[in-house]
């Protein structure tokens, strides 16, 4: 039994005989049901989940009646814990010996009282907010104690207030109310294993394997942070990405989450099997593939379900998937893989759905996206890759690429921890124009901004009918020449 669960069965088994029905605030309590609800009828692939778990176990999450924490142990220890559906029949068991009321145990588990994830998850934030205001309150009171009795000491005022403000202090500290942050000297504790470890293991760079030595070398692997991918339309975004995502997922074996907004999963499954198969999408697409090349498609699907299968997930994307809600999906893909980084790659960044706090104009939406994607990289200590629109004006030339591709698109280039513009000669187009099926143009990848590195420009030969991209070379690439000077 893990530490976890045997905590958790200890606090059970004290919460059942002392359950009580007390109606102090039933506001509240009908919040705490509609979460407890919410999680019991999602099951534990929900991922609201994840929301509760990340509550519940920091303590953010309180129930205010000892019936409903006894309820909320329960299925914490079964959803979140054994990843098991909130079964009736074993909870009624557990519980059968607290007091819990049969009618409220019913309302949570026949999902009556269940509300949208989205509510669930703005009711958790209201109760930390109104526990936060009681202890707030709780502290107050003990301030005006200090106060009368340094009052009534008759000591002097300075040493008064002195002794008051470190009283505030440990009242609000112990009450966490504010944040208590360690100096260096204890958080830097274990930092040299840390980078030993780092330095022993071998690799070549520190983030995931993307596929291509010389990008890989450029950007230090895929690391923690957000990367922006942008890039005229048809110059392979998608592809690119794609393919970086199969190749991550085969290498790494950690899960990657690929978040598609516009086209469909089997466009995307397509892309794989093209470029695995050596065989034209397009015959693929139309159901026109040969006696001769069936067989290598056949044999494609199987390589892909035994090679990123496992370990790669792809959404299409809605409007309720927000980077709340992809937050939930990446922390819960996280935990079950052992605490792994995650890829995330989403495509794309113009086109995400606003949280329920971010503003409505879609330059201020796209800043607020981004702040909000790069505390998700930060939290999760993964990679985060962002298809980009480029604007119109960017391309309409044959200029390589700069970051005032990206000025009209919010605050990308300031946010981003590297960007990089895809870009193809208008020569290199024409040709694919005339002669798509066996074609290989050149693409080049301009690493405009990279925080923890150089700016270059990869070289890729792209193969559009076949999906299938390959690493060529790299050059430098100035600072003045990124911002177009």
């Amino acid at each position: 039994m893990t530490e976890d669960r045997k905590e958790g069965k200890e606090r059970l088994e004290g919460l059942t005989d002392t359950a009580t029905e007390a109606e102090a605030d039933p506001d509240r309590h009908r919040m705490e049901e509609a979460i407890l609800a919410t999680l019991a009828k999602g099951g534990p692939d929900n991922p609201f989940n994840e929301t509760f778990f990340q509550a519940y176990n920091q303590g953010t999450l309180t129930f205010s009646r000892s019936d409903l924490e006894a309820v909320a142990l329960a299925i914490h220890e079964a959803v979140c814990l054994k990843g098991v559906a909130a079964d009736a029949v074993l909870l009624r068991d557990k519980l059968r010996s607290s007091r819990v009321k049969d009618e409220v145990l019913t309302g949570i588990l026949d999902g009556s009282k269940a509300v949208d994830a989205a509510v669930a998850r703005a009711y958790i934030e209201k109760l930390h907010a109104l526990d936060g205001y009681r202890r707030a309150h709780a502290a107050g009171l003990d301030y005006l104690k200090a106060v009368e009795k340094a009052k009534q000491s008759g000591g002097e005022v300075e040493t008064a207030f002195a002794d008051l403000s470190r009283t505030v202090f440990d009242l609000a500290t112990g009450k966490k109310l504010i944040r208590d942050y360690p100096v260096e000297k204890d958080a830097a504790e274990g930092f040299l294993d840390i980078l030993n470890a780092r330095r022993a293991d071998g690799r070549s760079w520190l983030g995931l394997d993307c596929g291509f030595d010389h990008l890989n070398e450029v950007l230090n692997g895929l690391s923690e942070g957000v990367i922006i991918l942008a890039g005229a339309p048809s110059c392979g975004k998608t592809t690119l990405a794609k393919q970086i995502g199969d190749t991550v997922a085969v290498t790494e074996k950690v899960p990657v989450l690929f978040y598609s907004f516009e086209q469909s999963a089997e466009e995307l499954r397509i892309k794989s099997l093209s470029r695995l198969a050596s065989v034209d999408s397009r015959a693929i697409w139309k159901g026109r593939t040969g006696s001769e090349t069936w067989p290598k498609v056949e044999k494609a699907v199987e390589d892909y379900r035994r090679g990123p299968g496992p370990y790669l997930t792809i959404i299409e994307a809605g409007r309720k998937d927000t980077v709340e809600a992809i937050r939930a999906a990446a922390l819960m893909a996280k935990r079950k893989a052992g605490d792994k980084p995650v890829l995330l790659i989403l495509d794309y960044l113009q086109i995400i759905p606003a949280g329920k706090d971010a503003p409505d104009a879609l330059r201020e939406r796209i800043d607020w996206n981004l702040s909000e994607l790069r505390r998700l990289s930060r939290d999760i200590k993964s990679p985060v890759l962002v298809i980009s629109s480029e604007n119109r004006e960017a391309y309409k030339g044959n200029n390589p690429p700069t970051l005032a591709a990206l000025k009209e698109s919010g605050g990308i280039e300031y946010s981003a921890d590297a960007v990089i513009c895809l870009w193809r000669d208008k020569k290199e187009s024409e040709r694919l124009t005339k002669d798509f099926t066996r074609l290989t143009v050149r693409v080049e990848a301009h690493v405009l901004k990279n925080r923890n590195g150089e700016l270059a420009k990869v070289k890729l030969d792209f193969t559009p009918a076949w999906a299938l991209f390959t690493d060529e070379g790299k050059e430098n690439l100035s600072y003045d020449a990124a911002l177009g000077n």
